[in-house]
């Protein structure tokens, strides 16, 4: 966007270069930062409207960092923070969690970032522009679309998608990932998102063995589309309940404790995540609070399932502002 500024750190020069090229695509004023000496002196200069920086060690295990990104939200409430990184899950969910500005983390293996993500995640942020699942893939695809109602029609919702991945080619495997995905999606469509007019949940505490059928009101959306690239489930639900230590509690959880230790009979939100969150390549949630929540799932068709299982993930959460507001929303 025209007169935003944004920081971008990597200790790649590869990755320098190609990020700096992608978000001048976005109008934006670039700069990089050489390495961490360098950086810490931009950072202070402020007047960054975003910040992209590299998060793993040396940076991440030093304290110096730790505290200053810890204060970031307080000392410039209208810088947004994107960090990329190549650690597996289970080193940055846990620091998701006591790490308030973690909320947005690109995934990065040995080459650079993908310009397109980097792209993407710039412009939403930058423009508060948050949902569509058309944003992430090639222009002019639209996605199909079905409406969420009743639960004893999921099996039909996940067979719609599944016959769309092996109508495309998709091997065995990842019509399977693509199953779990969507199962789980229509539960917490059903299940999980809807609530009362105070705002308690409606039929999180029953069996997911008894039927429920939504008020047209409460109805979900569940949108699936393929680019070539990306197969994409995307679910989207009218009440924006869900919230970011919610997400990434029920995460980090099943990591720790293992998805055996959760009962999908007791109404579990955190065991459908955890499946979902594990089934993908990209993971982005997005909320507008009390309003609206989508969820969009993104398969890589490009890896092997050796690669896939063994690539870090992306995962954002982005959080729509309140009129008026600093930083407090997306990606703070």
């Amino acid at each position: 966007m025209r007169g935003k500024r944004i920081l971008f750190y990597d200790p790649d020069p590869r990755a320098r270069r190609v990020a700096e090229r992608a978000l001048a695509a976005t109008g934006s004023e670039v700069s990089s930062a050489n390495d961490t000496d360098d950086l810490m002196v931009k950072i202070e200069a402020n007047g960054w409207d975003l910040m992209m920086i590299n998060y793993d060690p040396p940076l991440r295990d030093d304290p110096r960092w730790v505290a200053r990104l810890d204060s970031l939200e307080q000392r410039w409430p209208r810088t947004k923070l994107v960090l990329h990184s190549t650690a597996p899950t289970e080193d940055y969910l846990p620091l998701m969690a006591s790490r308030r500005f973690l909320r947005n983390i690109i995934a990065k293996n040995d080459e650079p970032l993908e310009p397109d993500e980097l792209i993407i995640t710039a412009e939403k942020l930058l423009r508060e522009d948050l949902f569509g699942l058309q944003k992430y893939l090639l222009w002019g695809i639209e996605p199909y679309c079905e409406t969420i109602r009743d639960s004893r029609l999921k099996q039909e919702y996940i067979h719609r998608v599944a016959s769309y991945a092996q109508n495309l080619g998709c091997n065995e495997r990842v019509v399977e990932l693509v199953e779990t995905i969507v199962d789980e999606l229509v539960t917490n469509a059903i299940y999980n998102a809807p609530r009362t007019e105070t705002g308690e949940p409606k039929y999180a505490r029953l069996s997911r063995r008894e039927p429920v059928l939504l008020e047209e009101h409460e109805a979900g959306e569940l949108q699936f589309a393929c680019d070539g690239e990306y197969i994409a489930v995307a679910q989207i639900d009218p009440f924006g309940s869900l919230t970011q230590e919610t997400v990434v509690s029920y995460l980090n959880r099943c990591l720790v404790k293992g998805p055996d230790q959760f009962s999908d009979a007791t109404g579990g939100a955190g065991i459908g995540l955890f499946r979902v969150f594990q089934s993908l390549s990209k993971f982005v949630i997005n909320i507008d609070p009390g309003r609206k929540t989508e969820v969009i799932s993104l398969i890589d068709l490009r890896m092997s399932m050796k690669r896939f299982r063994q690539a870090p993930k992306s995962f954002h959460i982005y959080i729509q502002e309140k009129p008026g507001a600093g930083s407090g929303g997306a990606g703070a």
